[in-house]
């Protein structure tokens, strides 16, 4: 996910090409025509013929402004919001025009609407006043919801990027460890993987992108198992099969090396006999599951407890970058420790 703010249309404008944007509407005309036959019926005293005429009437209206606000969105979308704001305005307006001809013309010749004299005046009078107030109001609505997602975009940013800083020291943290119990045992060694890490972190951190192809975020993480099977040796197996993920699907960046580092820290290393760590990857219905999965030794007292400070920030990050379509879920069966990380597939930012 770039940085680059939203369209003007897609903050601004609501998309009429939606069905849930044009059923909010079509509840928004009925409310507005009720409250007017409401009005007017105290003075006519006909409720349910002044309530269907308006109805008919403003709906007319609301549907044609959605269809020329979903045939040429795209082009209203490349304006700034003011102009979109100026546009809708005319367009209410124009369209509120065209309908009251429409009516003053065609329904008094079928015999469903009798004029008074003069009264041709009177109707456009009051039909371009109403068309004029409720514009403004549904503007000002507008602006208002324009700004709040703005506020709300912008420190959606902030917060991301906030999670991305903490998350990348803490990666260096984790490996500079590994490394350091290697230099008393076999220094020339970690020296190479000290180099290893260097680049692998440059190439990191001059990347600023939100999310990341799944196939650079799987190399990344395999690097840093090298790291990890260079220090534990024999104890430590890996077994990962992702083959059915598509190599371009995007995910934060790494979000997979510090559950991954849970697995290896908190299971397979205090373990006597170590164990396999397996990653599984599968895809269904555009869904992508990553299953890592680690033995626990059911006989060792010297549990390794931690904070949930990397799984906290994974949730928050996978959130931002996909709400309310992602989740990690971790579980334990006494035997093995899992973490379940869902999320859906994605091929471009937005």
């Amino acid at each position: 996910m770039d940085k680059s703010p939203l369209t003007a249309q897609q903050n601004f404008l609501p998309d009429m090409c939606r069905p849930t944007s044009v059923l909010y509407l079509t509840l928004a005309a009925q409310l507005l025509a009720i409250t007017l036959a409401l009005n007017t019926s105290f003075i006519s005293g006909n409720f349910w013929a002044t309530l269907s005429l308006n109805a008919l009437f403003i709906l007319w209206i609301a549907l044609t402004c959605a269809g020329v606000f979903c045939a040429f969105k795209r082009r209203i979308g490349r304006c700034s919001a003011l102009h979109i704001s100026f546009l809708m305005f005319l367009i209410i307006n124009a369209v509120t025009l065209l309908m009251t001809w429409l009516i003053t013309t065609l329904l008094p010749q079928l015999g469903l609407l009798h004029l008074p004299v003069g009264g041709n005046i009177n109707i456009y009078l009051r039909n371009i006043g109403i068309s004029t107030i409720f514009s403004a109001i549904l503007l000002r609505f507008l602006y208002i919801q324009f700004q709040w997602r703005k506020q709300t975009h912008a420190e959606g940013e902030a917060r991301l990027d906030a999670l991305q800083a903490r998350i990348r020291p803490h990666f260096l943290f984790n490996s500079l460890n590994t490394i350091a119990s290697l230099t008393r045992i076999n220094p020339p060694l970690a020296e190479s993987l000290t180099e290893d890490l260097a680049e692998l972190f440059r190439v990191n951190m001059q990347s600023s992108q939100r999310l990341t192809p799944f196939k650079q975020e799987l190399d990344f993480t395999q690097k840093y198992l090298n790291i990890e099977q260079m220090r534990l040796g024999d104890r430590l197996t890996v077994k990962i099969n992702t083959d059915s993920i598509p190599s371009d699907t995007l995910i934060p960046p790494l979000s997979l090396q510090p559950i991954i580092k849970n697995a290896v820290y908190h299971g397979i290393e205090p373990s006597e006999e170590g164990g396999e760590l397996n990653i599984t990857g599968t895809m269904q219905k555009n869904i992508i599951t990553l299953l890592i999965k680690n033995p626990i030794d059911p006989t060792n007292t010297n549990n390794r407890s931690g904070n949930n400070i990397a799984v906290d920030n994974i949730r928050l990050r996978m959130e931002s970058c996909f709400p309310d379509e992602s989740s990690l879920t971790i579980s334990s069966s006494g035997l093995y420790f899992q973490a379940q990380l869902k999320f859906p597939y994605r091929t471009h930012t937005s």
